[in-house]
């Protein structure tokens, strides 16, 4: 039988187990982890891919909803980013019916968008999600559209129908500790506790065991580095080369902390606070904030960065232990027979959520390409290069976010000069400059589409307007305001029918399903 060991635990470690059971139900998987680590983490949040994993696990949400604090996430509101008081909402996307064009349709997407953008309107005034932000409200409503009270819930657990994707929010270290219950229970998946010692290889290089410092051993054909920011294979045994992405995400530092909430109603979505020297993000899981102030360290200290936040928040604050961290990726996510999954391989600044996003689509693409033990150079080669097309791109989407007018301190003012703006978003502000489009052809990364791109971009003002309004002029103007009021009344009428955050996530505690 060949034997699999997962290095590391939290929610990559025993999510990577889970996932290679699944598609490889034969192999005998091992986890290794210590208590005496535990798991970084005041709150984590995720994309809808994350949605399509649990189903794929067969693991429901109202689970997570239950065991794992989780609340419901249908995007990010960018709060302060122009320096002004105004904000953004970076949403998730309703079905396409609920917006009145198809997105795949990008004739008519372009139409209103650039009329819209080049009239200078808020684009969150079109934005369904961004509706149900403003209300605390989530896309789903009671199949009985005529019936929104509470009184109906118990009945109709099971009539609930959803208008649009969601992720969610999580406690990280709940999650962590359900998975693992999940995995050891109904999987077949065995734990072994203890710190990573050494790796033993073999002649070729390839690992064939982890000494562990409690004296004991795991042997292996197949090894996965889920071992965090300690990377204990790809950069310690393999001296993986590492990319930096600091000349373009100059950010180092966070600083993680939590806040109280009062328990009843819960915003559906993440705030990303822009501050002097970075940001703060806020995450409401069911029992309070999970918060972190995400700073430049050539500017401010932990204890300066604290006094913001505190000032900002006008009450102090107790924060977890700061920690360093270096924005890049290892060249290679598979190097031998060793697989890097999550931090261990690489590290955004977690401005849009993307790291479950990132390990898990490629470890799926690898699992499920069936060469797990069936390793050639050539095989190794180009599963590097899908994983490189998956992660490589992001960062320039999380420099977009930092283009914005805010001057207000050293760190905003001197941010373009001190960084690079990636040649490929050079050329699409170029582009749209002269020719507004937002489609596959210019916007080829899979994670963030066209809606994404012009959320964020006209959020901090990254657009010339007149190039919009220059394009929709030989539309009729007429057709796209009526356009424009049929829309907006829509998706109000929609709203009304949503259920509030909080009822919704009362009525999935009540919704039992046994996990298989």
């Amino acid at each position: 039988m060949k034997k699999i060991i997962v290095l590391g635990g939290g929610s990559a470690g025993w999510l990577t187990s889970l996932l290679t059971r699944e598609f490889y139900p034969e192999f005998d998987i091992t986890l290794i982890e210590s208590d005496e680590i535990g798991i970084l983490g005041a709150g984590e949040g995720t994309v809808p891919h994350f949605i399509e994993v649990l189903d794929f696990l067969r693991i429901p949400v109202s689970a997570l909803v239950r065991e794992c604090g989780a609340t419901l996430k249908i995007g990010i509101k960018f709060t302060h980013w122009n320096g002004d008081g105004t904000s953004y909402f970076h949403d998730f996307r309703a079905k396409d019916e609920l917006e009145e064009w198809a997105f795949d349709d990008a004739f008519r997407y372009n139409m209103l968008s650039s009329y819209l953008v080049g009239e200078g309107v808020h684009l969150d005034t079109v934005n369904f999600y961004a509706k149900l932000a403003e209300q605390w409200k989530v896309p789903f409503v009671l199949n009985d559209l005529n019936d929104h009270t509470l009184t109906n819930y118990r009945d109709a657990i099971m009539a609930v129908q959803h208008l649009g994707n969601f992720a969610l929010h999580f406690d990280a270290r709940l999650l962590a500790k359900f998975l693992s219950q999940v995995a050891q229970s109904s999987r077949r998946i065995r734990r072994v506790e203890g710190k990573f010692s050494e790796a033993s290889t073999d002649s070729s290089g390839n690992i064939r065991g982890i000494r562990l410092e409690n004296g004991k051993y795991v042997d292996c054909d197949f090894i996965f580095d889920c071992s965090g920011f300690a990377r204990l294979l790809l950069g310690k045994h393999f001296n993986e080369r590492w990319i930096d992405y600091k000349r373009h995400l100059p950010l180092d530092t966070a600083l993680p902390f939590f806040t109280p909430h009062d328990g009843g109603n819960i915003p559906p979505y993440t705030e990303a606070i822009a501050l002097k020297y970075g940001w703060m993000w806020r995450i409401p899981v069911q029992e309070r904030y999970g918060c972190g102030y995400v700073f430049d360290s050539s500017y401010i200290n932990e204890e300066q960065a604290k006094a913001e936040v505190e000032a900002l928040l006008g009450h102090p604050i107790t924060s977890a232990k700061t920690f360093r961290f270096q924005a890049g990726a290892f060249e290679n996510t598979l190097v031998k027979n060793c697989y890097g999954v999550g931090l261990s391989q690489h590290f955004v600044e977690p401005l849009e959520a993307t790291s479950i996003w990132t390990f898990s689509k490629n470890l799926i693409n690898f699992l499920k390409s069936g060469t797990i033990m069936h390793l050639t150079p050539e095989l190794t080669a180009y599963i590097n290069e899908r994983c490189r097309a998956i992660i490589e791109p992001i960062p320039e989407f999380l420099y977009l976010h930092y283009c914005t007018r805010r001057n207000d301190s050293p760190f905003w003012q001197e941010f373009s000069s001190k960084t690079t703006m990636m040649d490929s978003l050079r050329h699409k502000q170029q582009l749209w400059q002269q020719v507004p489009l937002f489609d596959a052809d210019t916007l080829p990364l899979q994670m963030f589409t066209a809606p994404s791109w012009l959320s964020v971009a006209n959020g901090v003002h990254f657009f010339d307007r007149q190039s919009f309004k220059n394009l929709s002029r030989h539309w009729s103007q007429l057709q796209l305001a009526q356009k424009q009021a049929f829309l907006v009344s829509k998706q109000e009428h929609l709203a009304r029918a949503c259920l509030l955050h909080g009822d919704f996530l009362a009525l999935m505690k009540q919704k039992s399903q046994p996990i298989p």
